[in-house]
């Protein structure tokens, strides 16, 4: 039988396959984050019980979700456009100032390449809303980060949302957490921001001699621009938020 377990519950193998699987999951930028890199060893100190792993009977890895507790009392077409990098930062703010957390925020689900397509996303976003409950949060507030979007770099998120194909949203992931019961919020258009030199950008481009112009990195969901004149680059990803009661 397949079980969840926490973060402090893993043996070395299973933490080597977490690590694997976050860095299989996303573009070379995302882990050069900022936020990532200041906040992530404090997520997972501060709140090990929020970060959940399903293994298999044999104990391997299947998926995972990071949760993070916040402090919310905001209307929801109030939450940040800064979706994901604000959410980090306040979890740990709300942590060191004691403020009581009343909304679960989501930060990532993700299923190991070997498990994907069997239903297990779903599984785990069952086992979210059960811990919803289970603490008596509010809701469950996720900046998720469509599977299919850096196909359309250059599209606008809210346009996006709106693709369908065969009459139904194009984008699987989209699909996925309306099926299990999500409420699409709004489009946060500054979810995440990672910022360089044309040093840095040349490295992750793996394009020589850049020049000012916007550039298309693969797997990202926005181009990224660069200003080679002030020798700077940002990438800025847009997520959507939705929630879940």
């Amino acid at each position: 039988m397949n079980r969840f377990v926490s973060l402090e519950k893993l043996n070395p193998d299973q933490k080597k396959q977490y690590k694997q699987a976050i860095a299989d999951a996303f573009p070379a930028v995302i882990t050069e984050s900022n936020t990532i890199k200041k906040y992530w060893d404090k997520i997972e100190k501060n709140f090990p019980e929020y970060q959940q792993f399903l293994l298999s009977p044999n104990k391997d890895l299947v998926g995972f979700i990071n949760l993070v507790p916040i402090q919310y009392n905001g209307f929801l077409d109030d939450l940040p456009n800064r979706g994901w990098d604000w959410m980090v930062e306040k979890s740990i703010s709300d942590f060191q100032n004691n403020n009581r957390p009343n909304n679960l925020g989501g930060l990532q689900i993700i299923v190991r390449e070997e498990y994907q397509k069997q239903g297990y996303s779903k599984v785990i976003l069952n086992h979210a809303k059960e811990l919803l409950k289970l603490h008596g949060f509010k809701q469950l507030l996720i900046p998720i980060r469509p599977t299919r979007k850096h196909e359309f770099p250059e599209m606008e998120m809210l346009d996006y949302i709106k693709l369908k194909e065969n009459q139904r949203i194009f984008d699987p992931w989209i699909r996925t957490h309306l099926k299990a019961g999500a409420e699409i919020i709004k489009v946060c258009n500054q979810s995440m921001t990672m910022q360089g030199d044309i040093k840095f950008w040349e490295k992750i481009l793996n394009i020589p001699n850049l020049e000012t112009g916007r550039y298309q990195l693969t797997g990202a969901l926005n181009l990224v621009s660069i200003d080679r004149e002030n020798d700077y680059g940002c990438y800025i990803e847009p997520n959507i938020w939705i929630k879940y009661n």
